[in-house]
């Protein structure tokens, strides 16, 4: 079989933040190719494509993707797909879901990764002599976490997760939504939430019964908390992500910090 491993340049990259996030987005068409164990995989992987595409993958296509039974068939590949099927219609054989998914790849998410990597490809550290006084150190890419190197990026998306993470089980009471969940969500987006999503947990009574009370052991609560962190966290997920890859500084894994944002700052 013919070797497709692209040149690796280690500590010899000259833009290292690039290398990082072509890894990165390499990693993560892989993972789309391959298909999802559950609809709340395929939910996680989004919020991930949303952090690696710097926003450029956006929320409709996520939705699209997460509120079709016949795209949810297509993309999950264990039998939990069969549930997805509308009534009348049949599951892909999976060599078609792959074909499809493979499209889907080709016409969206790789158009979404170049536009990332085209919004920071001359903001990024140039890296091409030995470290002094003048000269940025160079530094091996296969050892940076950050997604393009900037740790504001990490500590979003960390942020995020644990917003999507506890949403998914649901709360103990509503004091655990307005006292910090609903907070951590506001910091998580940067202020691009809803600004009614507390007070409609006082306002919804089925918000209530699927987040806090689950009164029904049907798998119904579980689905409705999958749908609402779909529809209501994801897109403003998304803006915070693509508004801060556009300001965060990049900076090496435990060293030295390059400051690339702007003088000003929008106002809104």
């Amino acid at each position: 079989m013919t070797d497709l491993s692209p040149p690796e340049f280690g500590a010899d990259a000259t833009r290292a933040a690039l290398e990082t996030l072509s890894r990165d987005q390499r990693d993560l068409i892989r993972s789309w190719l391959a298909g999802f164990e559950s609809r709340e995989d395929l939910l996680r992987w989004c919020h991930e494509a949303s952090v690696l595409t710097l926003g450029y993958l956006d929320r409709e296509w996520h939705l699209e993707r997460l509120m079709s039974g016949s795209e949810l068939s297509t993309h999950i590949v264990t039998d939990q797909r069969f549930r997805w099927v509308d009534e009348g219609d049949t599951a892909l054989e999976p060599e078609h879901a792959r074909e499809y998914r493979t499209v889907l790849a080709s016409e969206d998410l790789i158009p979404a990764c170049r536009s990332a990597l085209r919004s920071i490809r001359w903001s990024t550290v140039e890296r091409t002599h030995d470290h002094d006084e003048d000269s940025p150190m160079r530094v091996d890419p296969e050892v940076q976490s950050d997604p393009a190197m900037r740790p504001a990026i990490t500590e979003a998306a960390e942020r995020q997760e644990w917003v999507i993470d506890r949403g998914l089980e649901g709360f103990g009471s509503l004091d655990d939504v307005v006292e910090t969940w609903v907070p951590t969500a506001i910091q998580a987006s940067f202020g691009e939430i809803d600004e009614d999503l507390a007070a409609d947990f006082w306002r919804e009574q089925p918000l209530r019964e699927m987040f806090i009370e689950r009164r029904y052991d049907d798998g119904a609560p579980r689905f409705f908390r999958e749908t609402f962190i779909a529809s209501e966290l994801l897109g403003p997920f998304n803006l915070a992500i693509a508004e801060l890859a556009d300001r965060a500084g990049e900076a090496v894994s435990g060293g030295e910090t390059t400051d690339h944002s702007p003088a000003t700052y929008p106002t809104s």
